[in-house]
């Protein structure tokens, strides 16, 4: 199973089998769950459901829910940093960054700590190492990274909004797409020191 291809299974399909399959099956029902409703919303049953696993594999596997969603968080941005350096399709890379960009917001909605729940960052790590060779300081370079991602989740999260209160309503989709790639791009090659 594909780290993005995240359907519910079929109650026909065969559950999944091995340390291995349980938990890419726990860590991607929960993504999916954790994204369209929150993990406030999303009980260890419903992810064990849509697993097709016993819930208890998941206490076993990964213990709370919160060591659950810091679980996936941390899977997701793994998977993103994995498809970006690796030239993988830019169609999944996009997938695998909204459905991470929905989980981040989703948890931060619900009032985790979502700060403190990932043990790295490889997504975040992968921008600053892009900004840090056109700044002469640590600093210039993490506040254009952050700007950056700023940038990226605003539109990701904000696009039809800032589509029709701005008059980009005609832009098509991959027109607008290459703007906000080009301004990412600007934001970490200007210098601000």
């Amino acid at each position: 199973m594909g780290a993005v291809a995240m359907s519910k299974r079929e109650p026909d399909h065969d559950r999944p089998l091995g340390r291995a399959e349980i938990v890419q099956a726990i860590l991607a029902s929960a993504a999916e769950l954790f994204a369209a409703k929150g993990p406030s919303s999303t009980s260890l049953r419903d992810v064990a459901t849509h697993a097709a696993v016993n819930h208890s594999l998941i206490h076993r596997y990964f213990g709370t829910k919160q060591q659950l969603l810091a679980a996936t968080l941390q899977h997701l941005a793994d998977r993103g940093v994995e498809l970006a350096t690796s030239g993988e399709l830019d169609a999944e890379r996009q997938e695998l960054g909204d459905l991470h960009m929905r989980v981040l917001v989703r948890s931060a909605l619900d009032g985790y700590p979502i700060a403190e729940l990932q043990e790295r960052r490889p997504g975040m790590e992968w921008v600053l190492d892009q900004a840090r060779p056109n700044f002469p300081t640590e600093r210039g370079a993490q506040l254009a990274a952050a700007h950056a991602t700023a940038l990226q989740y605003g539109w990701r999260l904000l696009g039809p909004v800032l589509r029709a209160g701005f008059g980009l309503a005609d832009m098509d989709d991959e027109a607008l797409r290459a703007e906000v790639i080009a301004e990412i791009g600007r934001t970490l090659s200007l210098p601000r020191d």
